[in-house]
């Protein structure tokens, strides 16, 4: 009878513990975790998805955790991430973030109370889609030293350039406008000549010849 109490007490005080991840095999998705003074043999993490969609994120060492045991058996016991700790404090205070804060640096948040989000990245980034892309947004602005596209670049409203526009290759004319092209304050040159410096002046055979001033 004592016997039976016993075991029933070392079940039960085995079916959540808290505890602090000391070792991992990330080969085999498999922790082990201290909790008190027991260590845990090589127990699986539980994740979001397993099935057709597939997630992946690893706990941390150091991170701590909490060990579930069905029936208080360890052999059957599972690993749920995470919990706060005060050598790893909660990342924001607002219930309308949701917030990711890697060991980088890097950031992703979302505040569903503006519906706006932050991405912070150190290195590349890459956005690979098999289809068309579209982004819808009153205004768009990108702050950057050098911008590239590789293929060909319409734009359907109005071009305007600040500082200066430059060009070059192509196959036939390098530069083709339809319509007119106005000229303020400046002046259009080719090959050395001048478009407001030339002139043209009319020979008694009817032939015209042209002078640069």
């Amino acid at each position: 009878m004592n016997y039976d109490f016993a075991e029933i007490e070392r079940r039960l005080s085995n079916m959540i513990r808290v505890g602090t991840v000391i070792a991992a095999d990330y080969g085999r998705a498999l922790v082990r975790v201290i909790c008190d003074d027991v260590t845990t043999e090589w127990l699986p993490w539980m994740t979001r998805r397993a099935g057709g969609d597939i997630d992946w994120w690893a706990p941390d060492i150091g991170e701590q955790v909490i060990v579930i045991a069905p029936s208080g058996l360890m052999e059957a016991a599972f690993v749920i991430a995470a919990l706060y700790s005060d050598g790893r404090p909660e990342p924001a205070s607002s219930p309308d973030i949701h917030k990711i804060t890697y060991s980088n640096g890097d950031i992703v948040q979302h505040d569903r109370s503006s519906g706006a989000w932050y991405i912070k990245c150190a290195g590349t980034v890459d956005v690979e889609a098999g289809g068309a892309v579209k982004v819808i947004a009153p205004s768009v602005t990108l702050d950057t030293p050098q911008t590239t596209c590789t293929g060909r670049l319409d734009v359907e409203g109005l071009l305007t350039y600040k500082a200066g526009m430059a060009g070059s290759g192509g196959s036939g004319a390098t530069a083709t406008i339809q319509g007119s092209v106005v000229v303020t304050g400046g002046d259009v040159s080719a090959d050395g000549i001048q478009l407001k410096g030339h002139t043209h002046t009319e020979q008694g055979d009817g032939a015209e010849t042209s002078t640069a001033n």
